[in-house]
């Protein structure tokens, strides 16, 4: 569990400062958290899923103008890469929330949007709005994502022997 946080965080502050040239550590992270887990299949359905999910959530708010970066057409791939880390998280180091929708919320609301904020006070995004609203917007959204990601785990997870 330590190691897993360990890797999503140095995976974060990399991804965010270094951008794309830090996407292959990133995905040897990955891949080695992948090959250590005991249920290999659901962790990957798990990773693919939330990433896409979090692509679509980000691509719409790039579209909407909350989040703003220098290509406008797709989030860059540093963040889609991002969304597999923090996927990878959910069933190990962030397993402490999985038996309460209200501390999956609580957290959501709470601590994503920080996240964004603190990726933003580093240069890696811009704001299309102010920092409240956007935080708001953020929250309003992790609140809910945080607990459908722990739904799609336990889904994935109880399917595999």
């Amino acid at each position: 569990m330590l190691l897993n946080l360990i890797g999503f965080n140095i995976s974060w502050f990399g991804l965010v400062l270094l951008g794309k040239i830090f996407i292959p550590f990133a995905l040897c992270w990955l891949g080695l958290h992948i090959y250590f887990c005991k249920k290999p299949l659901a962790e990957v359905k798990l990773i693919i899923s939330v990433t896409i999910m979090g692509t679509m959530v980000d691509s719409i708010l790039l579209f909407a103008d909350v989040l703003v970066f220098t290509e406008k057409l797709i989030i860059p791939f540093w963040l889609i890469t991002l969304w597999a880390s923090f996927a990878a998280t959910i069933g190990h180091s962030l397993k402490f929330l999985a038996h309460s929708k209200t501390l999956q919320f609580i957290i959501g609301f709470i601590f994503p949007p920080l996240s964004y904020i603190g990726g933003a006070s580093l240069s890696a995004v811009e704001f299309g709005y102010n920092l409240w609203v956007t935080y708001f917007i953020f929250a309003s959204i992790w609140g809910v994502l945080i607990m459908l990601f722990f739904s799609l785990k336990e889904r994935f997870y109880s399917q595999e022997i």
